[in-house]
């Protein structure tokens, strides 16, 4: 077997000259096909090497991408019915041991150079693992690009991630129904249902009219500006009207919810404020004032609604609200329990302690 050596220098040059001038054509054609063999093994080898390291950076992405997912989702959970049962004015802040100027300056310094440490300034990236997505392959569209010449490099494809935002859109359904006739009997088509009769606006028109109302606040004249804007003419009376019809059926569902929720033998419940607008103003020329609202949850229904009775926290809501309810309320006021921490009494028992 023949090897090629590469001499430094320019005697070592010299006689490299002289070696592959004593050999013969098919032998330097022979040695340069080895080396050749040689050096497609060695880069067939890292290409493999490649490759597994790869799957392995994308087996560990995906293992923390389905991680985050599922915290994320519970986060959501948690906060929601944070949110419902709680209120963060009434949590009382852990005291903290009092430091220097000196020490405080030092803590934040190091806080810093941590954010600096992060690429963007320390800002984690929203995943937003609950909305609706759409995937789409990506593949080169360069002109010397051959895909049936190409080899692929990469067995998990590079994630880039862009958010579209959908603006409202109306659409007019017209729907035709055709009648057969058939052993004496009449088969006619029927459309889907509508949430009020003979009402030509269905579910999903009426809860957008209703979100923009009483979840963005919006006055009736502005959502009918705002729909014009996207091609569709409300008259004011209509939307008056289709607000009154579903306050109705709204109405309907909060006596059911309401019910159930009382039905549970097992309840809880709790009062946060807000703001509340009223016609007198105050001291701040403003017209609002804190009110409270009252949240019931039945915890085996897993069923929950608000109560209001002129934004009072009294527990006198709360005992009229249960009334003859029998079964097990979850309490933390001091004058029913003697504490401040949460017991579980009948109650009975909480309407008595109240009547003391």
């Amino acid at each position: 077997m023949f090897v090629l050596r590469i001499s430094s220098g320019l005697f070592g040059q010299f006689v490299d000259f002289l070696y592959l001038y004593a050999m013969k054509k098919d032998e330097i054609i022979e040695l340069l096909k080895e080396q050749i063999k040689g050096l497609r093994d060695d880069n067939n080898r890292l290409l493999d090497q490649i490759d597994a390291l790869i799957k392995e950076v994308s087996s560990l992405k995906e293992a923390l991408l389905q991680k985050g997912e599922s915290l994320s989702k519970q986060q959501r959970l948690t906060k929601g019915l944070a949110k419902l049962v709680s209120n963060t004015s009434e949590q009382q802040q852990a005291p903290q041991s009092a430091i220097s100027e000196e020490e405080r300056q030092k803590i934040e310094a190091e806080k810093a150079d941590k954010r600096k440490a992060r690429k963007n300034n320390g800002a984690k990236r929203d995943m937003h693992y609950e909305m609706e997505q759409e995937e789409h392959d990506v593949y080169p569209d360069d002109p010397d690009f051959d895909i049936n010449k190409a080899r692929l490099v990469t067995t998990a494809p590079r994630i880039c991630v862009r958010y579209e935002c959908v603006p409202m859109r109306f659409i007019k359904h017209v729907y035709k129904i055709h009648t057969y006739a058939q052993d004496g009997c009449l088969f006619e088509g029927k459309t889907p249902v509508s949430a009020f009769l003979n009402s030509s606006y269905d579910g999903s028109f009426i809860a957008g009219l209703m979100e923009l109302r009483y979840i963005q606040s919006l006055p009736v004249e502005r959502i009918i500006n705002y729909f014009e804007g996207y091609g569709f003419t409300l008259k004011k009376p209509t939307a008056h009207k289709l607000m009154e019809k579903a306050s109705s059926l709204f109405e309907n569902l909060y006596k059911c919810i309401r019910q159930t929720a009382l039905s549970d033998p097992y309840k809880a419940a709790d009062e946060t404020y807000y703001k509340i607008l009223v016609p007198e103003k105050n001291s701040k020329g403003k017209g609002v004032r804190k009110g409270y609202l009252w949240v019931v949850v039945g915890i085996n229904t897993r069923m929950i609604y608000l109560l209001y009775d002129d934004g009072s926290r009294s527990e006198r809501v709360i005992l009229n609200e249960l009334g003859s309810c029998k079964g097990i309320i979850k309490v933390t006021a001091t004058h029913l329990t003697g504490n401040s921490k949460a017991m579980l009494i009948p109650i009975s028992h909480a309407s008595r302690a109240c009547n003391i």
